[in-house]
């Protein structure tokens, strides 16, 4: 997964740093290949999936069409606090999002890019 370069509020960074742009869920709708790809993945855990249930209108979309509607660092965020990313939080960063870089390279990669943001931001 690609840093993100650029740190303007967009829809396609998520509150938590990580680059939808570069999400397979994110791209399915506009790649045959890549959903035929989902289908194949979440096979063995779904009943008749199809490429067509692979979408997803990011964390700052409309929330019946987000992947994950039960993530807790989008409800921590943005419904609860009303921020646009996790580094603006006085308790940044948190220990959930420190402990959820141990399960993935990207969450370590959008950890850093938080990190990379909330510096930019406090020169401005």
């Amino acid at each position: 997964m690609k840093e993100v370069k650029t740190f303007q509020i967009k829809k396609d960074i998520s509150v938590c740093g990580l680059d939808c742009a570069q999400c397979q869920i994110y791209l399915a709708p506009h790649s045959t290949k890549i959903a035929e790809r989902l289908v194949k993945i979440f096979d063995k855990m779904w009943d008749n999936v199809k490429p067509e249930d692979f979408h997803c209108s990011t964390c700052r979309g409309e929330i019946s069409r987000c992947w994950t509607k039960e993530c807790w660092i989008r409800y921590c965020c943005v419904t609860e606090k009303k921020l646009d990313y996790c580094y603006q939080c006085e308790d940044f960063p948190c220990k959930g999002l420190e402990e959820r870089v141990t399960k993935s390279k990207r969450y370590l990669v959008a950890l850093n890019n938080l990190k990379r943001m909330k510096k930019k931001e406090n020169k401005s």
